[in-house]
């Protein structure tokens, strides 16, 4: 039985639990694609080990290369997530992440050849003005915006592109596969770095403290939020969906300030536009929210 209201709830878990991945990504001293190849190494052993134990599931070799190549991209917007949060702070990388709802607004209905919703559009812009404010008042970030956007843009991607999976197979296969996927390009970027000179060993080489972050992080930020995630999208669109996830930059932003204090003090520019995009999240759920019968109805 659908229960909107569980499923909402259980979504803003869900988000509560990616917020924290920002501030382990900016805990772990290893480089941004060593993190990504530990946690997806990981996360895809504990859901390949599940794949196996279930047994019986039957997917053909053109389904598993899409599954492959959507992890691929799943991996691209780690890098972009992390990377961008090292160049500046956790706060401005998952502000910038809250743009993916504007590109959702855009790809999902034209990947459903549906017509784009106006309300829709409306709030996506209200993100992208709250966006070129932040990038006024921040320029000395320019790079860590951008990188942050070249993720939403991917993040919009996956999501929509995992609603159409999500009609053909289960969670553990999804996820199976494309963490497989998100690993196998953190591999072959970092075999091309140590081949061409860009990076040397040490840069992937971890800490006992690292080990810690990097379990916490494929287990309680990966293999629990990915499984119930891919579960919500059977009875939530991708656009909901990522409204929602735009929550993760109030929770990561509060949790960032008790964990590292005033390092990540924001201009006041920063601030009003955060806020036009938490004002984005406000009218979606009141729009959004099923209104409740009159007694002449």
């Amino acid at each position: 039985m659908i229960n909107p209201k569980s499923d909402y709830l259980k979504l803003h878990g869900v988000v509560l639990l990616f917020s924290i991945t920002a501030i382990l990504g900016k805990l772990i001293s290893t480089s941004t694609v060593g993190m990504v190849l530990y946690r997806t190494l990981l996360a895809s052993l504990i859901f390949g080990g599940i794949f196996l134990y279930k047994g019986n599931i039957k997917i053909n070799k053109k389904e598993i290369l899409k599954l492959l190549s959507i992890g691929a991209i799943l991996g691209v917007h780690w890098f972009c997530f992390f990377g961008s949060a090292r160049l500046a702070t956790v706060s401005l990388s998952l502000v910038t992440m809250s743009t993916t709802a504007f590109f959702t607004s855009i790809i999902e209905p034209l990947s459903q050849k549906k017509t784009i919703q106006m309300k829709e559009l409306v709030l996506g812009l209200m993100v992208v003005f709250g966006m070129g404010i932040i990038f006024q008042f921040e320029q000395e970030h320019s790079l860590a915006i951008l990188v942050g956007l070249i993720g939403a843009i991917l993040a919009s991607i996956y999501s929509v592109a995992n609603v159409h999976f999500t009609k053909k197979h289960n969670s553990i296969t999804i996820n199976f596969f494309q963490l497989s996927g998100a690993f196998l390009i953190s591999l072959l970027v970092i075999v091309f770095r140590l081949n061409s000179g860009a990076i040397e060993m040490d840069s992937i080489k971890f800490t006992k403290i690292d080990a810690m972050y990097l379990i916490i992080l494929s287990l309680l930020c990966t293999v629990l939020p990915y499984l119930e995630l891919v579960r919500l999208l059977k009875t939530l669109s991708a656009f909901s969906v990522n409204l929602v996830i735009n929550m993760e930059p109030i929770y990561g932003i509060v949790l960032a300030w008790l964990v590292f204090g005033t390092e990540e003090k924001m201009t006041s520019g920063f601030y009003v536009g955060a806020g036009l995009i938490i004002l984005s999240l406000v009218l979606n759920h009141y729009w959004n929210t099923p209104k409740k019968p009159s007694l002449a109805d």
